[in-house]
């Protein structure tokens, strides 16, 4: 495994040297875990070899040298193990947990903030449920006792009253032609004479006063009457 530069110092110097031995020499370029990364290996030993493609992680193996006690100046042959990447990370898994809470405690120290807290387990509890006041009620009333309201009697929808301004053709009758701004019919042949007047007309009391000449003029009569209605109504509507 690579070595961090912070401790590249605690390593001999011929440390190359003797890691080539463990791997090559002693090991044959082979995993030598039995079970020290806490997997049980087929025939008792990691049969990972040095570059070639490993059985579990299916990529190339680049046997390494492990510290059995973490400790690297320790070079003894009885505390180095050859290793391949997957069996050396998990014999140092539970190491580098402790070194990271470490590191990240020195540098919250650094920083002026509070170290980390040693872990524990917390265990939620809900607070007690208060119990809930007894009261003397009343019987319930039976539903024959209750007193319902009268229901309304029905009545019977008033009719919409529509006041309209209706174009008229010259002898009185309803226009419903396309017409130009003039009052002349746009389609010749349509049998239009053209519009002469305007009549307002109310759905209820039929035509409202004389015709006038222009819709402006029949604007108003329109709205006195649609407000006679409403007039009419209010008093019903309270």
């Amino acid at each position: 495994m690579p070595i961090r530069p912070e401790n590249l110092h605690r390593y001999p110097r011929d440390w190359p040297q003797i890691s080539a031995r463990i791997r090559f020499q002693r090991a044959g370029g082979r995993c030598e875990c039995t079970g020290h990364c806490g997997l049980t290996h087929p025939g008792g030993r990691c049969p990972a070899v040095h570059d070639q493609i490993h059985p579990d992680t299916g990529s190339v193996v680049c046997l390494t040298t492990a510290h059995l006690n973490h400790t690297p100046e320790d070079v003894r042959d009885e505390n180095l193990l050859a290793a391949c990447q997957l069996c050396h990370l998990r014999i140092d898994h539970g190491h580098h947990r402790v070194t990271r809470s470490l590191t990240l405690a020195a540098r919250a120290a650094a920083a002026g903030q509070l170290g980390l807290l040693p872990e524990t387990t917390l265990t939620r509890t809900e607070p007690p449920t208060p119990p809930r006041p007894t009261r003397d009620r009343a019987p319930a009333a039976a539903l024959h006792q209750l007193p319902f309201p009268e229901p309304e009697q029905e009545t019977t929808p008033m009719a919409r009253i529509s006041v309209k301004i209706t174009p008229l053709h010259p002898d009185g009758t309803e226009c419903t032609h396309a017409v130009r701004p003039s009052g002349k019919p746009r389609d010749a042949d349509s049998g239009c004479a053209g519009r002469r007047n305007y009549a307002v007309v109310c759905n209820a009391c039929g035509p409202v006063g004389e015709p006038h000449g222009l819709r402006v003029l029949a604007e108003p009569a329109q709205s006195a009457h649609r407000d006679h209605h409403k007039a009419a109504l209010a008093p019903a509507s309270r």
